[in-house]
């Protein structure tokens, strides 16, 4: 029978017949990716084992990986939309409202963050404001989604791979990997109050901090400089960055840094 498809598969050039033609829908689809999904995942997990590659490696594999769940996760997601709530546009309306509501709040938490490490307008920071905003949604869908979705994803696993459904079992453990992943990242890096601000420093530090200016009385070691106001007359000053040694291979990937307590301001010319 292997022998049969390897030949249909060569003379009809579908790669397909090598798992015995089987129809390509939306189930078939789904089922695949997941298996890409988990795929990816066993392929980090070796790697990383036996030191092949270096953390970063095995982080994007996973990543790529959790990605693709969330490909299928999303789809279902649509699916089951589209069939309850496809006729009620006030449903549509409604939903575009809450985005944007939760859009402003979050907007609104993240600027008192930025201002409560930085001590200046958060306006002169858009872009690490703009990830102050990410982490805030993205610590409240670690509650309100992830979390759920992690729990239901894994009881289905288990009841649909118990009635021998292994198609549609393999789809929900995909989506209970890319799950367990996106709430390892938001719950290390965005939940914990030490770590987001050292992530929004280091943002700040590469986006929105200069590493040039004609500023005097620069302290030794200083990283760069964060202009006050329009004129740019005045700046806040990073010191030299302070690692702080995290154990485990996750600490390689995404260091910890002291964020400092207070900024030296310095005249500009």
């Amino acid at each position: 029978m292997i022998r049969l498809r390897t030949k249909l598969a060569w003379r009809r050039r579908r790669p397909r017949y090598l798992i015995g033609n089987p129809i390509i829908d939306l189930r078939f689809k789904l089922v695949a990716m997941s298996v890409m999904s988990a795929g990816l995942a066993v392929t980090a997990r070796v790697t990383s084992d036996i030191a092949v590659f270096g953390p970063a490696w095995t982080a994007g594999l996973v990543l790529i990986g959790s990605v693709v769940g969330m490909v299928v996760l999303a789809t279902l997601a649509h699916g089951w939309l589209e069939r309850h709530f496809a006729a009620f546009k006030s449903a549509k309306i409604l939903g575009l409202g809450g985005l944007a509501l939760t859009t402003f709040i979050a907007h609104g938490q993240a600027v008192g963050e930025v201002n409560s490490i930085f001590q200046i307008d958060a306006s002169a920071l858009p872009h690490t404001t703009t990830a102050a905003s990410a982490m805030v949604v993205g610590a409240w869908l670690f509650w309100a989604v992830f979390l759920p979705v992690l729990v239901v994803s894994f009881i289905c696993a288990v009841c649909l791979y118990v009635k021998s459904r292994h198609g549609e079992s393999m789809i929900a453990f995909a989506i209970f990997l890319s799950s367990v992943v996106w709430c390892s990242l938001i719950g290390q890096q965005a939940v914990p109050e030490l770590r987001r601000k050292s992530n929004l420093y280091q943002v700040a530090l590469e986006m929105d901090f200069n590493r040039r200016s004609h500023c005097v009385g620069l302290p030794e070691g200083a990283v760069g400089v964060l202009f006050i106001g329009p004129d740019q007359r005045r700046a806040i000053v990073a010191p030299r960055k302070v690692v702080i040694n995290i154990q485990g291979k996750f600490g390689a990937i995404v260091p910890q840094i002291e964020v400092p307590s207070n900024f030296q301001i310095v005249n500009c010319r």
